[in-house]
């Protein structure tokens, strides 16, 4: 008897411990790590079959500033998923949409494509530190003062493992910028000019096409690897708020208006992301009240708005996309929010966000 009660006693706990276990593996938390190429629509494809799942998946990794350009190497954190059963068909993820009670989206994000507000190739950049070139244009092919489209060019590269087929912006960095504001030296305008790419290797240098011209190309004209910027923008509203100055723009320009491209000091450690919305103020004096004998003070104006193209932890780049007048460097910035698209933007054809 004492023997079939511990028999019984066993027999209960293996059943009970069983039990848990299958509950407890029931479902699954499953990290994924980047990979180039990958976005947040890719990632909800591969492991759930329902890509319109990528809003939930990005609330769920607050890191991520833009759902469509991720960083290699990042982890992922994903939703989690039930196994199916090895008698039944292929293992799929049962997809969550039910579980998680919000409506799927009725289409992949669609964008906005600002082809026709600016060339996105040649947008340039702020960054408060001098960065190091990768090489420079030393000689032209033939007896010219400036090159453009189709010229060759013998550049000489500072990095190893420059192959044919490689594409540089080519660059000029301009001398340093005092901020409009405070007065001091904050950084420094990279211009681009076009992109070169590198057809042969010869013992100390390299024989390079030029595929596409911007402005004019001299000698001396510095090299930066090509980074393509999407003409395709998700437009995103701001979260919090954000106070900046435009502190330089692109050709080193001092006006701005529609289709100006400026450069601002505030980058994604402050919030602003690509795809934000940014307003242009002007501050407006006070004015007297002659009935309370008191001076009230007056909303600013708006001078423009301004969509940002592309963000670094300090600064970012946008393009002015409407203007109520032209508006200088210095200009004060605060950020833009909306429950729906603003109509200025309704007017740019929609495109796909890959």
């Amino acid at each position: 008897m004492k023997a079939r009660g511990i028999y019984l006693g066993l027999s209960l706990f293996l059943a009970l411990f069983l039990s848990l276990s299958s509950s407890s593996s029931a479902g699954k938390k499953v990290i994924h790590i980047v990979k180039k190429g990958d976005t947040l629509w890719s990632i909800c494809q591969q492991y759930y079959g329902d890509p319109y799942l990528w809003p939930e998946l990005w609330e769920m990794n607050r890191f991520i500033t833009n759902p469509h350009w991720l960083t290699p190497g990042d982890p992922i954190k994903l939703l989690e998923y039930e196994e199916k059963k090895p008698e039944e068909e292929k293992l799929e993820p049962v997809k969550k949409t039910a579980a998680l009670g919000k409506e799927p989206l009725k289409g992949p994000p669609v964008g906005i494509d600002i082809s026709s507000l600016t060339d996105t190739r040649a947008l340039g950049f702020f960054r408060q530190e001098m960065i190091e070139p990768w090489g420079r244009i030393f000689e032209f092919k033939t007896e010219k003062i400036l090159l453009g489209k189709g010229d060759t060019a013998y550049v000489k590269m500072y990095k190893e493992d420059i192959k044919p087929g490689d594409k540089f912006t080519i660059c000029s960095i301009s001398e340093p910028v005092n901020h409009p504001v405070t007065g001091k030296e904050f950084g420094y305008t990279y211009s681009f000019k076009g992109i070169l790419e590198i057809e042969r290797a010869q013992e100390d240098y390299h024989v390079a096409k030029i595929r596409e011209s911007f402005r004019a190309i001299y000698k001396d004209d510095l090299l930066m690897p090509y980074h393509p910027v999407s003409s395709c923008i998700l437009p995103i509203p701001c979260e919090g708020t954000v106070t900046a100055y435009i502190v330089a723009a692109k050709d080193g320009l001092d006006l701005h208006g529609q289709y100006s491209v400026v450069y601002i000091d505030a980058g994604h450690n402050t919030g602003v992301v690509r795809g934000n919305l940014l307003e242009a103020i002007g501050e407006r004096e006070s004015i007297a009240d002659p009935q309370k004998k008191e001076r009230v003070a007056l909303p600013p104006t708006v001078l423009g708005k301004i969509l940002i193209l592309e963000t670094t932890e300090k600064t970012s780049t946008g393009v002015v996309f409407w203007a109520s007048r032209d508006f200088s460097n210095g200009v004060k910035i605060r950020s833009q929010t909306w429950d729906k698209r603003p109509r200025e933007l309704t007017v740019l054809p929609e495109c796909p966000v890959e």
